[in-house]
């Protein structure tokens, strides 16, 4: 499919992206007793302090985390940048060994960062409690992403990338809302493609106002789970929250868990079915999904096998803590290429 203009093609980059810089904890518990007793809401991602942060870790005892980069649009654009897609990344991180880590799991995967570093206050990290049935429930301390401000984005590289994307975890603080509006306003300027995840029922909950005004002024790609595209649109059944979405969105992408996804576009009405895999922890699987698609996008990929990719990655990372895939995914993706050629 015909998705960017002719004129992208010599651009330097195939995705730029502005959100939270978070470092992962990730903690596998052996039942979900730990989470009624820490007073959690089984999948849902909360926002806490430092101390609450430290109380969970206490929490949970003697099981001890497992550190990764994370951050939903920076686990989107690393995944992007494994298959082959030229990407560029920007937050803000504190100078800590949190923050060093950060930046070094951005490199290795190829990311190019534009990360403004904070001189006070800390990286943001999640603890991430992951139940038996793969089930994650984010407890998350931003700390200095939420002073990213318009003075921090990346002008010049989000005019020099065909496409921008971000989540609806970047409207909190005023500034972090200044700054994505004004980095919206610089991507509409130089006709970036747009792109978004509605990320979590508790993004959408604060910020649906918002955000049904940004998809009125015109957005190309949204992602979003059936609980977030009900809260988005007052409808119940998926396709007819896809179709809705897909009134203002040229693609409208909602995932139903082990029912698959409906992708719409123009009259088109697409379902994806999931793949049956043995899932261990649903952690990035939104994120990885949402790569597999956008990656489909730039490589000119028909619809149906931008979601049959973004499928094969999401059943992928699930199969592992955190947010990672197998060695051989690249062959998995490559042969779905090779299907709609």
């Amino acid at each position: 499919m015909t998705f960017f203009p002719s004129e992208h093609s010599e651009r330097r980059w195939d995705v730029t992206g502005i959100e939270n810089a978070l470092l992962d904890l990730l903690v596998r518990l052996q039942d979900d007793h730990r989470l009624t007793e820490l007073g959690l809401v089984k999948g849902i991602m909360k926002l806490v302090d430092k101390d609450e942060q430290q109380a969970i870790l206490e929490g949970v005892g003697n099981l001890r985390p497992e550190v990764q980069a994370g951050g939903s649009c920076a686990n989107v654009l690393r995944t992007m940048s494994r298959l082959g897609a030229s990407a560029c990344y920007s937050s803000a991180v504190a100078d800590d060994s949190a923050g060093d880590s950060f930046i070094e799991g951005l490199a290795s995967n190829g990311v190019e960062s534009r990360c403004a570093t904070l001189d006070q206050g800390a990286t943001g990290t999640s603890v991430i409690l992951v139940s038996p049935d793969g089930e994650r429930t984010m407890n998350t301390h931003l700390g200095v992403c939420r002073d990213y401000g318009p003075e921090h984005v990346p002008h010049e590289e989000i005019a020099e990338s065909r496409m921008f994307f971000t989540t609806a975890y970047i409207w909190d603080t005023p500034n972090q809302i200044a700054a994505i509006e004004s980095a919206l306003e610089t991507a509409r300027g130089a006709n970036c493609k747009l792109a978004i995840d509605l990320a979590d029922p508790f993004a959408v909950e604060r910020s649906s106002d918002v955000l049904l005004e940004e998809f009125a002024r015109g957005f190309d790609v949204a992602f979003a789970n059936a609980q977030e595209a009900r809260m988005m649109t007052g409808l119940q059944a998926v396709e007819d929250t896809a179709r809705k979405l897909g009134e203002t969105i040229a693609i409208a992408v909602v995932t139903d868990g082990s029912n698959g996804a409906v992708i719409a576009s123009d009259d088109q009405l697409i379902h994806i079915p999931a793949r049956r895999v043995e899932v261990v922890d649903t952690t990035g699987a939104g994120d990885c999904f949402a790569a597999g698609f956008l990656y489909g996008l730039v490589r000119s990929l028909p619809l149906e096998t931008c979601g049959h990719i973004a499928t094969a990655l999401a059943a992928d990372t699930i199969t592992h803590i955190g947010v990672r895939l197998s060695a051989t995914i690249e062959e998995t993706v490559a042969e779905l290429e090779s299907g709609a050629r």
